[in-house]
């Protein structure tokens, strides 16, 4: 059974944490972080206030044993939740978030909830905005705000509700791992965190405005096509600088081409070859982060032959030349 503690409960945990060292606290201009090295919770949690009406709370922790928390939860926010690691159960209105998946909700009122992180990692981005900032992100184009939220443009206290948006995209995963790992300090983070979450709204409205229908023809898949095509995907990372190509990877794997093309984009919602760009430069990135190379070398050791063709693609994914990038990753570790 996991320990649940009340709100007073946990305050005098907290009180306690702070008073012995096993908790800090510090805030400034920028945001607010909480740095835990309790037996109960270990990790970081940032508040970050961004432009008027919005706010990001970033929380990356690991939970030796299921944590119970009981409370009443009085915001106001239409909250978007961007999960990468952990399960979270909430048990009064029985919702269980999922690593990798994404979420929106909004409650009305007080409401208690009674939440469980389960024990090990916990990573996940809750995107917090005031009602009236939808009205001023969709002004003029009040049809392309998701049906869901349309009863916002008319009152800022409509029902509660909490809608899963199942996996997450590969460009939220991406903008998430940015958040996650912002290379700068001072305003230039505010900055680039304020844009990243804006990316991060936009790409979870656009899933949602779709209703979750991909733009491509579904292919039925058996459970036997489902292993074939994550073998596949195994086959690719192998040797990322000389990978297969799709018909030589199509016959180690026992599919025809177009299957595994359109299964593929399925399951990871992108192209066999997307894929692979968008882990070579997620490799790139902790490469850099590492700083045991330089920029030539990283990009050589994730297959771009040509250094500027890198460059670019770095910086359209990363918002960032990669040498700016790994100078920000030593500054901050110096």
């Amino acid at each position: 059974m996991a320990e649940v503690y009340t709100s007073a409960q946990w305050a005098e945990i907290w009180e306690e944490g702070l008073q012995t060292g096993k908790i800090t606290y510090h805030s400034d201009e920028i945001e607010s972080v909480e740095i835990l090295q309790h037996p109960l919770i270990k990790g970081q949690v940032s508040n970050i206030p961004l432009c008027l009406g919005l706010r990001a709370d970033i929380i990356n922790l690991e939970l030796p044993q299921t944590l119970g928390w009981d409370f009443v939860d009085s915001d106001t926010y239409v909250t978007l939740v961007f999960r990468s690691a952990g399960v979270l159960k909430e048990e009064i209105e029985d919702i269980c978030e999922q690593p990798g998946e994404s979420y929106l909700f909004y409650s009305l009122g007080e409401v208690r909830e009674i939440e469980k992180s389960m024990a090990g990692q916990d990573v996940n981005i809750r995107v917090r905005l005031e009602p009236h900032l939808l009205r001023l992100l969709s002004m003029g184009q009040e049809a392309y705000l998701p049906s869901l939220l349309k009863p916002f443009l008319k009152t800022d206290t409509p029902p509660s509700f909490h809608q899963s948006l199942g996996k997450m995209t590969p460009a939220m995963q991406l903008a998430l791992h940015q958040l996650l790992h912002c290379p700068f300090q001072g305003i230039m983070r505010r900055t680039y965190l304020e844009a990243k979450t804006l990316e991060l709204i936009t790409l979870q409205f656009a899933q949602l405005f779709n209703d979750g229908t991909p733009s491509y023809q579904l292919v039925n898949l058996k459970r036997n096509d489902v292993e074939r095509i994550y073998q596949a995907r195994d086959i690719l990372l192998q040797d990322i600088t000389n990978p297969p190509s799709l018909i030589e990877l199509a016959k180690q794997v026992e599919l025809n081409d177009r299957k595994l093309k359109q299964g593929f984009r399925q399951i990871f919602g992108t192209t066999v070859f997307g894929y692979l760009h968008d882990y070579r430069l997620e490799k790139a990135g902790q490469l850099l982060m590492e700083g045991q190379m330089n920029v030539a070398q990283v990009s050589y050791a994730v297959g771009f032959a040509n250094r500027g063709y890198f460059a670019a693609a770095f910086r359209k994914k990363f918002g960032i030349n990669p040498s700016d990038y790994q100078a920000q990753w030593r500054k901050q570790s110096g």
